[in-house]
């Protein structure tokens, strides 16, 4: 145990009532809130911008996720490529995802490219396709996207902690979450290089259908 271990835990367990207190408060009153406001948030970006997508992020951030509509599969309640909300590659975190949504606990969150595998021919075609990626994958770095590897692409989403404690007072949570409405927008900035990317993939994959049905 480090010296910074020893000094949170003595200052828990002097008022271990009070801890148990905030936790509790937290859990079910802060957390709850803040997920309700970040679903909102997303929610009314998407009917703006005619998108399709999941706001609902009361059980966990990971369901949220959003995707152009001419991305929909015809007759299918799917998409080809979505952009998801996760966690940074290889994290490792046992903090609350809101601790570290705000920059306040262990590991990033942001939007990830990533692609339904089964439209563009299994997972080794679209592999096989993405080592081509690599001026899309330039240009994608230079608007801020991190290239994970095999044509997948993560934009990191930092929410500002010292806006919390106002926003939870005022009842207003505008400042708070204006960089995920930021980000949010980034997707449309940036569509037009991930519809050459989906494309593409698409193109591909008809081409290597048509080869083997001949």
């Amino acid at each position: 145990m480090d010296a910074d271990d020893c000094k949170a835990g003595a200052i828990i367990l002097k008022d271990l009532a009070l801890f148990n207190r905030a936790a509790i408060f937290f859990e079910t009153q802060i957390e709850p809130l803040i997920r309700t406001e970040i679903g909102q948030v997303v929610s009314s970006w998407l009917e703006a911008h005619n998108w399709s997508g999941e706001s609902d992020v009361s059980e966990q951030l990971e369901d949220l996720w959003v995707a152009p509509r001419h991305w929909m599969a015809p007759e299918e309640n799917e998409s080809y490529a979505w952009f998801q909300f996760r966690y940074r590659a290889n994290s490792d975190t046992s903090s609350y995802e809101i601790a570290d949504l705000f920059g306040s606990g262990q590991a990033d969150w942001g939007l990830r490219f990533e692609v339904g595998h089964g439209w563009f021919g299994g997972k080794t075609a679209w592999n096989a396709y993405a080592k081509g990626l690599v001026e899309l994958g330039h240009q994608l770095n230079g608007r801020g996207w991190v290239h994970e590897g095999k044509g997948v692409f993560f934009r990191p989403v930092v929410l500002p902690a010292d806006k919390l404690a106002s926003a939870w007072e005022n009842e207003d949570w505008v400042e708070a979450l204006a960089p995920l409405r930021r980000a949010l927008d980034t997707l449309v900035d940036d569509l037009q290089i991930f519809d050459v990317i989906v494309n593409g993939a698409k193109v591909k994959a008809e081409k290597a259908e048509a080869a083997v049905e001949h």
